[in-house]
Protein backbone atom coordinates (compact mmCIF):
# COMPACT_ATOMS: atom_id res chain seq x y z
CA UNK A 1 0.00 0.00 0.00
CA UNK A 2 1.14 3.72 -1.08
CA UNK A 3 2.02 5.59 1.64
CA UNK A 4 0.80 9.05 2.28
CA UNK A 5 4.17 10.63 1.56
CA UNK A 6 4.88 8.10 -1.49
CA UNK A 7 1.37 9.32 -2.66
CA UNK A 8 2.52 13.12 -2.99
CA UNK A 9 5.32 11.81 -5.22
CA UNK A 10 3.19 9.87 -7.65
CA UNK A 11 1.87 12.47 -10.71
CA UNK A 12 -1.55 12.31 -11.85
CA UNK A 13 -3.44 13.48 -14.45
CA UNK A 14 -7.40 14.20 -15.40
CA UNK A 15 -10.02 14.86 -17.56
CA UNK A 16 -13.50 15.86 -18.23
CA UNK A 17 -16.34 16.62 -20.46
CA UNK A 18 -17.43 19.66 -18.09
CA UNK A 19 -20.71 20.36 -17.66
CA UNK A 20 -22.35 21.41 -21.36
CA UNK A 21 -20.72 19.35 -23.72
CA UNK A 22 -21.44 15.64 -24.69
CA UNK A 23 -17.99 15.36 -26.55
CA UNK A 24 -14.39 15.53 -24.75
CA UNK A 25 -11.71 16.91 -27.22
CA UNK A 26 -9.69 17.15 -24.52
CA UNK A 27 -6.82 14.63 -24.60
CA UNK A 28 -3.54 13.92 -22.82
CA UNK A 29 -0.62 11.27 -22.48
CA UNK A 30 2.55 10.26 -21.31
CA UNK A 31 4.88 8.78 -23.39
CA UNK A 32 8.05 7.37 -22.69
CA UNK A 33 11.21 6.92 -25.54
CA UNK A 34 14.23 6.68 -25.76
CA UNK A 35 14.76 10.44 -24.87
CA UNK A 36 12.81 10.57 -21.50
CA UNK A 37 9.70 10.77 -20.72
CA UNK A 38 6.96 13.49 -22.11
CA UNK A 39 3.46 14.68 -21.01
CA UNK A 40 1.24 16.21 -23.29
CA UNK A 41 -2.30 18.17 -22.61
CA UNK A 42 -4.19 18.85 -25.61
CA UNK A 43 -7.14 20.48 -26.39
CA UNK A 44 -8.77 20.20 -29.49
CA UNK A 45 -11.24 22.81 -31.70
CA UNK A 46 -12.97 22.68 -34.63
CA UNK A 47 -15.90 21.33 -32.15
CA UNK A 48 -18.50 18.51 -33.98
CA UNK A 49 -16.10 19.30 -37.47
CA UNK A 50 -13.22 17.78 -35.85
CA UNK A 51 -11.86 19.00 -32.31
CA UNK A 52 -11.71 15.77 -30.65
CA UNK A 53 -9.89 13.69 -33.48
CA UNK A 54 -7.47 16.95 -34.20
CA UNK A 55 -6.70 16.25 -30.37
CA UNK A 56 -6.07 12.38 -30.55
CA UNK A 57 -4.60 12.87 -34.16
CA UNK A 58 -1.42 14.82 -32.45
CA UNK A 59 -1.24 12.44 -29.62
CA UNK A 60 -0.76 9.30 -32.09
CA UNK A 61 1.56 11.29 -34.02
CA UNK A 62 3.79 13.04 -31.44
CA UNK A 63 4.10 9.29 -29.60
CA UNK A 64 4.92 8.26 -33.16
CA UNK A 65 7.74 10.90 -33.76
CA UNK A 66 9.19 10.54 -29.93
CA UNK A 67 9.18 6.72 -30.16
CA UNK A 68 10.85 6.68 -33.73
CA UNK A 69 13.40 9.78 -33.31
CA UNK A 70 16.76 8.73 -33.20
CA UNK A 71 17.68 12.93 -31.94
CA UNK A 72 19.39 12.99 -28.58
CA UNK A 73 18.89 16.58 -28.37
CA UNK A 74 15.67 16.69 -26.05
CA UNK A 75 14.41 20.89 -27.35
CA UNK A 76 14.57 19.36 -30.69
CA UNK A 77 12.95 16.00 -29.56
CA UNK A 78 10.09 17.89 -28.49
CA UNK A 79 9.99 20.49 -31.08
CA UNK A 80 9.96 17.84 -34.06
CA UNK A 81 7.04 16.03 -32.19
CA UNK A 82 4.89 18.79 -32.28
CA UNK A 83 5.49 19.76 -35.73
CA UNK A 84 5.24 16.39 -37.00
CA UNK A 85 1.26 16.80 -35.28
CA UNK A 86 1.07 20.24 -37.22
CA UNK A 87 2.00 18.17 -40.52
CA UNK A 88 -0.80 15.24 -40.38
CA UNK A 89 -3.20 17.50 -38.81
CA UNK A 90 -2.32 20.13 -41.85
CA UNK A 91 -3.24 17.19 -44.67
CA UNK A 92 -6.40 16.09 -42.82
CA UNK A 93 -7.89 19.68 -43.32
CA UNK A 94 -7.43 19.13 -46.88
CA UNK A 95 -11.26 17.80 -46.27
CA UNK A 96 -13.49 20.15 -46.02
CA UNK A 97 -15.35 18.21 -43.37
CA UNK A 98 -12.78 18.57 -41.03
CA UNK A 99 -11.40 22.10 -42.48
CA UNK A 100 -11.44 24.35 -39.21
CA UNK A 101 -9.73 21.19 -37.08
CA UNK A 102 -6.83 22.06 -34.95
CA UNK A 103 -5.56 21.37 -31.16
CA UNK A 104 -3.69 23.56 -28.75
CA UNK A 105 -0.67 21.52 -27.49
CA UNK A 106 1.15 22.35 -24.11
CA UNK A 107 3.96 19.65 -23.48
CA UNK A 108 6.94 18.72 -20.68
CA UNK A 109 9.81 16.27 -21.72
CA UNK A 110 11.56 14.68 -18.63
CA UNK A 111 15.61 13.79 -19.83
CA UNK A 112 17.77 12.93 -16.93
CA UNK A 113 17.61 16.53 -15.24
CA UNK A 114 16.25 18.57 -17.70
CA UNK A 115 12.61 19.76 -18.12
CA UNK A 116 11.85 21.19 -21.73
CA UNK A 117 8.29 22.64 -22.14
CA UNK A 118 6.79 23.01 -25.15
CA UNK A 119 3.68 24.59 -26.53
CA UNK A 120 1.69 26.26 -29.08
CA UNK A 121 -1.88 27.30 -28.36
CA UNK A 122 -3.44 28.94 -25.10
CA UNK A 123 -3.14 25.45 -22.70
CA UNK A 124 -0.73 26.35 -19.70
CA UNK A 125 2.11 25.34 -17.59
CA UNK A 126 1.98 26.33 -13.78
CA UNK A 127 5.20 26.08 -11.64
CA UNK A 128 4.11 25.85 -8.10
CA UNK A 129 6.92 26.29 -5.56
CA UNK A 130 5.95 26.73 -1.65
CA UNK A 131 2.22 27.40 -2.29
CA UNK A 132 3.01 30.25 -4.61
CA UNK A 133 2.28 29.66 -8.08
CA UNK A 134 4.03 31.06 -11.78
CA UNK A 135 2.40 30.52 -14.98
CA UNK A 136 5.29 29.52 -17.50
CA UNK A 137 3.95 29.80 -20.91
CA UNK A 138 2.75 32.31 -22.64
CA UNK A 139 -0.85 31.78 -24.43
CA UNK A 140 -0.88 32.20 -28.33
CA UNK A 141 -4.45 34.62 -28.14
CA UNK A 142 -5.56 37.46 -29.41
CA UNK A 143 -6.40 39.09 -26.06
CA UNK A 144 -2.71 38.41 -24.58
CA UNK A 145 -1.38 40.44 -27.93
CA UNK A 146 -3.50 43.30 -26.73
CA UNK A 147 -2.08 42.77 -23.06
CA UNK A 148 1.41 42.93 -24.33
CA UNK A 149 0.79 45.72 -26.66
CA UNK A 150 -0.50 47.56 -23.20
CA UNK A 151 -4.50 47.96 -24.96
CA UNK A 152 -5.53 45.78 -21.96
CA UNK A 153 -4.97 44.80 -18.61
CA UNK A 154 -3.82 41.23 -18.05
CA UNK A 155 -6.63 40.99 -14.95
CA UNK A 156 -9.11 41.38 -17.78
CA UNK A 157 -8.08 39.36 -20.56
CA UNK A 158 -10.45 36.12 -19.39
CA UNK A 159 -13.39 37.94 -19.08
CA UNK A 160 -12.75 39.57 -22.65
CA UNK A 161 -15.41 38.38 -25.08
CA UNK A 162 -12.55 37.16 -27.42
CA UNK A 163 -10.11 35.77 -24.99
CA UNK A 164 -10.37 32.02 -26.45
CA UNK A 165 -9.31 33.33 -29.78
CA UNK A 166 -6.01 31.96 -30.83
CA UNK A 167 -3.23 33.47 -32.95
CA UNK A 168 -1.39 30.03 -33.12
CA UNK A 169 -2.46 26.49 -32.77
CA UNK A 170 -1.61 23.30 -34.38
CA UNK A 171 -2.52 22.50 -37.62
CA UNK A 172 -3.70 25.91 -38.44
CA UNK A 173 -0.59 26.59 -41.24
CA UNK A 174 1.77 23.95 -42.49
CA UNK A 175 4.36 26.21 -40.55
CA UNK A 176 4.20 26.45 -36.80
CA UNK A 177 6.54 27.80 -34.58
CA UNK A 178 7.12 26.02 -31.01
CA UNK A 179 7.36 27.97 -27.94
CA UNK A 180 10.29 26.14 -25.48
CA UNK A 181 11.66 26.62 -22.56
CA UNK A 182 14.47 24.66 -20.74
CA UNK A 183 14.91 24.13 -17.20
CA UNK A 184 17.47 22.06 -15.04
CA UNK A 185 15.80 20.10 -12.03
CA UNK A 186 17.95 20.69 -8.84
CA UNK A 187 18.09 18.56 -5.93
CA UNK A 188 16.70 20.64 -2.89
CA UNK A 189 14.44 19.83 0.33
CA UNK A 190 12.11 22.04 -1.63
CA UNK A 191 9.41 20.25 -4.28
CA UNK A 192 8.15 22.41 -6.97
CA UNK A 193 5.11 21.08 -8.39
CA UNK A 194 4.43 21.26 -12.30
CA UNK A 195 0.69 21.97 -13.65
CA UNK A 196 -0.38 21.54 -17.44
CA UNK A 197 -3.60 22.36 -17.98
CA UNK A 198 -6.08 23.40 -20.61
CA UNK A 199 -8.34 26.47 -20.40
CA UNK A 200 -11.24 24.69 -19.77
CA UNK A 201 -9.51 24.76 -15.89
CA UNK A 202 -7.93 27.83 -15.60
CA UNK A 203 -10.94 29.94 -17.11
CA UNK A 204 -12.98 28.85 -14.23
CA UNK A 205 -10.48 28.41 -11.59
CA UNK A 206 -7.64 31.05 -10.18
CA UNK A 207 -4.22 30.97 -9.94
CA UNK A 208 -4.53 31.06 -6.14
CA UNK A 209 -7.11 28.03 -6.18
CA UNK A 210 -4.89 26.08 -8.80
CA UNK A 211 -1.91 26.51 -6.41
CA UNK A 212 -3.62 25.79 -3.14
CA UNK A 213 -4.96 22.32 -4.01
CA UNK A 214 -1.77 21.34 -5.69
CA UNK A 215 0.25 22.61 -2.43
CA UNK A 216 -1.93 20.58 -0.18
CA UNK A 217 -3.44 17.30 -1.46
CA UNK A 218 -2.01 14.27 -3.30
CA UNK A 219 -1.26 14.81 -7.17
CA UNK A 220 -4.41 12.92 -7.78
CA UNK A 221 -6.81 14.15 -5.02
CA UNK A 222 -5.71 17.78 -6.60
CA UNK A 223 -6.77 17.21 -9.79
CA UNK A 224 -10.37 15.23 -8.79
CA UNK A 225 -11.00 18.30 -6.33
CA UNK A 226 -9.86 21.09 -9.08
CA UNK A 227 -12.41 19.54 -11.61
CA UNK A 228 -15.27 19.45 -9.45
CA UNK A 229 -14.67 23.16 -8.43
CA UNK A 230 -14.36 24.02 -12.48
CA UNK A 231 -17.51 22.12 -12.71
CA UNK A 232 -19.43 23.80 -10.01
CA UNK A 233 -18.87 27.26 -11.53
CA UNK A 234 -20.84 26.00 -14.88
CA UNK A 235 -18.05 23.10 -16.59
CA UNK A 236 -18.93 25.13 -19.86
CA UNK A 237 -15.91 23.37 -21.73
CA UNK A 238 -13.82 20.54 -21.78
CA UNK A 239 -11.12 20.19 -18.42
CA UNK A 240 -7.53 18.73 -18.05
CA UNK A 241 -5.23 18.92 -15.84
CA UNK A 242 -1.84 16.96 -14.97
CA UNK A 243 0.12 17.62 -11.77
CA UNK A 244 3.46 16.59 -11.52
CA UNK A 245 5.51 16.55 -8.49
CA UNK A 246 9.28 17.08 -8.68
CA UNK A 247 12.14 15.84 -6.41
CA UNK A 248 13.38 19.41 -6.36
CA UNK A 249 13.56 22.69 -7.87
CA UNK A 250 13.23 23.52 -11.66
CA UNK A 251 15.67 26.53 -12.97
CA UNK A 252 17.07 28.32 -15.68
CA UNK A 253 20.68 27.02 -15.67
CA UNK A 254 22.12 23.20 -15.06
CA UNK A 255 23.96 22.13 -12.33
CA UNK A 256 27.40 21.17 -13.08
CA UNK A 257 27.30 19.02 -10.14
CA UNK A 258 24.69 16.85 -10.90
CA UNK A 259 25.23 17.68 -14.73
CA UNK A 260 28.53 15.37 -14.46
CA UNK A 261 26.55 12.49 -12.64
CA UNK A 262 23.89 11.85 -14.58
CA UNK A 263 24.57 9.01 -16.44
CA UNK A 264 21.00 7.93 -17.60
CA UNK A 265 18.09 9.62 -19.40
CA UNK A 266 15.84 8.35 -16.05
CA UNK A 267 16.96 9.01 -12.95
CA UNK A 268 15.41 7.51 -9.89
CA UNK A 269 12.74 9.46 -8.42
CA UNK A 270 9.20 9.99 -8.26
CA UNK A 271 8.09 10.63 -12.43
CA UNK A 272 10.25 7.55 -12.86
CA UNK A 273 9.75 4.52 -10.17
CA UNK A 274 6.39 3.64 -11.92
CA UNK A 275 6.82 4.55 -15.07
CA UNK A 276 10.04 2.41 -15.71
CA UNK A 277 7.92 -0.35 -14.89
CA UNK A 278 5.50 0.57 -17.29
CA UNK A 279 2.45 1.12 -14.76
CA UNK A 280 2.52 5.27 -14.52
CA UNK A 281 -0.41 6.08 -12.93
CA UNK A 282 -3.51 8.55 -13.94
CA UNK A 283 -6.60 9.76 -12.46
CA UNK A 284 -9.19 10.08 -15.18
CA UNK A 285 -13.22 11.28 -14.61
CA UNK A 286 -15.48 10.28 -17.44
CA UNK A 287 -18.94 10.46 -16.95
CA UNK A 288 -18.72 10.97 -12.92
CA UNK A 289 -17.46 7.54 -12.64
CA UNK A 290 -13.44 7.67 -11.46
CA UNK A 291 -11.17 5.17 -12.71
CA UNK A 292 -7.62 4.73 -11.80
CA UNK A 293 -5.54 3.34 -15.31
CA UNK A 294 -2.49 2.12 -15.60
CA UNK A 295 -0.22 3.17 -19.06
Amino acid sequence: MISTAEEAMVPAAITDPGMERELNEDRYAVIESNVGVAWFVCDGVGGVAGGELAAQLAIDAMRRELEQSDESEPEKVLVSALQEANRVIVLRRQNQAFGQMGTTVVSALFAGNQVVLGHVGDSRAYLIRNGEIQQLTTDHTLVQELVERGQLKAEAALSHPEAHVLTRCIGAEPGVKVATSKFWLWPDQISDILVLCSDGLYSLVNEKEIAEYTSTLSPQKACVKLVELAKSRGGYDNITIAVIPLEGTLRERPNDVVKKRSVSKKQPGSIWWMAGLGILSFVAVTMGMLYLLGE
